[in-house]
């Protein structure tokens, strides 16, 4: 399964918080987790796939690239979730800046 991304045009902890309300939001369990690399494991609760949740600096500075993929063979998992997973991201940014821009 090819990697999916979302580019969000918010600051990193910004978009960092949104994906940790998002796996509480969805049920799903953070496996680990590597805060100087902004990379998150995450499964469901029976643990039927993993998959990787990585966040990265944009080409523009105060963008923050979000990146889904699976991890130890989840291919299905991770393409089943990445697309709810990054248009809940999205959904929860809106609801706190509905403009679109930090404030």
């Amino acid at each position: 399964m090819a990697q999916q991304s979302q580019c969000f045009p918010f600051e990193k902890s910004i978009v960092i918080n949104a994906v940790f309300d998002t796996i509480e939001a969805l049920g799903l369990k953070l496996e680990s987790s590597n805060s100087s690399r902004g990379t998150l494991i995450i499964s469901d609760g029976s643990h039927t796939g993993k998959m990787r949740v990585a966040l990265g600096f944009s080409a523009n500075v105060n963008q923050t690239q979000v990146e889904v993929y699976s991890v130890d063979g989840g291919a299905s998992f991770a393409e089943k979730w990445s697309p709810v997973i990054l248009d809940e991201i999205e959904g929860r940014i809106r609801r706190v800046y509905p403009m679109g821009k930090e404030e």
